[in-house]
């Protein structure tokens, strides 16, 4: 009785600790998380280098030290990229809009001939553009000045966040196995168990980050091609930094065709701005919920339809890191359902085994 009484209070002081801890760890769950998956994928070319230089602590650093160049060179150009090429575009539309006598009469005339065309088909008449882009200016001129103070927050918090996982993944790459074999010294499973819990994390989280950079590779060639078909200068490099969008969620390519579509407009190219945008949002953009699911899939060894809802649910439930955890949450559910499923049938066959004489002691006294 005093035993049940210990295990059934440290049962409890455990779920209160784990509580408070959660609260401790729960502001920093993203940038954790976010140097988890990093650390899966890039452990292999991490494993290899501490082979050679024989010192974890260099190779942590030098590990490290590429991820971080990895990322923070290429956001750099692409932001320097950025910044030119929208200064070129607001040049052009100022430069157009002052011809014009001002930015609505120059969007009313933009759209005048696209007006036009769809008056052929359906009654425009009622319709008073004037008005109508004037109200949809000011709206977006609202929008602008209240997302300008959510970009300046949420740059702080990026930069917050990618110090954390910066510092976070040094530690994973210099002591992860060590974690790994402590975690696995807590849970009441065998090894055998063990490796299939952590292989399937691994495989997933492999499965879903490689599966996530060919869609992107694929939806940014797509955008690059159809610039370079409309005209739009620079179509490569557009091309590689729609590949970078599409891996975040929301915004995808659309952060891409969308401006050039405003420049074709801009330049009087309103025939190609529209396929470009026909082509962006029922093309590029519905090609990641087909394309990615099946990619994962193969390696996940999960069934495409489970794949679909895991990423898609774990992006409206984690945000960006759902594209990743999302699966993982699903194979983790999947693996212990399995383990208790052949736990079951490993107890119930002992214990038939150890029944047995009773059992067909049973079954002859029934005969009689």
């Amino acid at each position: 009785m005093k035993k049940r009484i210990t295990i059934i209070f440290l049962s409890a002081m455990t779920a209160v600790a784990l509580y408070f801890s959660y609260l401790l760890f729960r502001p920093f769950l993203k940038p954790l998380l976010s140097a988890v998956v990093i650390a899966v994928v890039f452990f292999p070319v991490h494993d290899k280098i501490q082979r050679a230089l024989r010192r974890p602590g260099l190779s942590a650093l030098i590990s490290t030290s590429i991820i971080v160049l990895l990322i923070i060179l290429p956001a750099i150009a692409i932001v320097l990229a950025i910044k030119e090429e929208i200064e070129a575009l607001y040049v052009l539309i100022d430069q157009k809009s002052t011809e014009s006598g001002g930015l609505s009469p120059f969007v009313s005339q933009l759209l005048e001939r696209p007006m036009q065309w769809a008056g052929r088909f359906v009654d425009l008449s009622k319709f008073d553009l004037r008005a109508s882009v004037l109200s949809r200016l000011r709206e977006v001129s609202a929008f602008l000045v209240a997302e300008g103070w959510m970009i300046v927050g949420g740059v702080t918090s990026f930069i917050v966040n990618s110090v954390i996982t910066v510092f976070t993944l040094f530690f994973l790459f210099l002591d992860g196995r060590s974690m790994r074999r402590r975690v696995a010294a807590i849970l009441p499973l065998s090894s055998d168990q063990v490796e299939r819990l952590f292989g399937g994390m691994e495989n997933t989280i492999i499965g879903t980050v490689y599966g996530g950079l060919a869609v992107a590779a694929v939806q940014g060639t797509l955008v690059g091609l159809m610039l370079w078909f409309s005209g739009v200068p620079s179509p490569v490099l557009w091309g590689v930094v729609a590949s970078f969008f599409a891996l975040l969620p929301v915004v995808g390519t659309a952060a891409v065709w969308v401006p050039a579509s405003i420049y074709l407009l801009a330049s009087g190219s309103w025939v190609w701005a529209v396929i470009l945008v026909v082509w962006g949002a029922f093309v590029v953009g519905t090609i990641d919920n087909f394309l990615r699911p099946y990619l994962i899939s193969g390696r996940v060894q999960m069934h495409t339809l489970l794949i679909f809802f895991a990423v898609f649910g774990g992006v409206s439930a984690f945000g960006f890191l759902g594209l990743f955890i999302g699966p993982v949450i699903l194979a983790v559910t999947i693996t212990l359902l399995r383990m208790l499923r052949d736990e079951g049938r490993s107890w119930s066959a002992s214990w038939r085994e150890e029944n047995a004489g009773a059992l067909a002691g049973n079954d002859e006294e029934t005969t009689r």
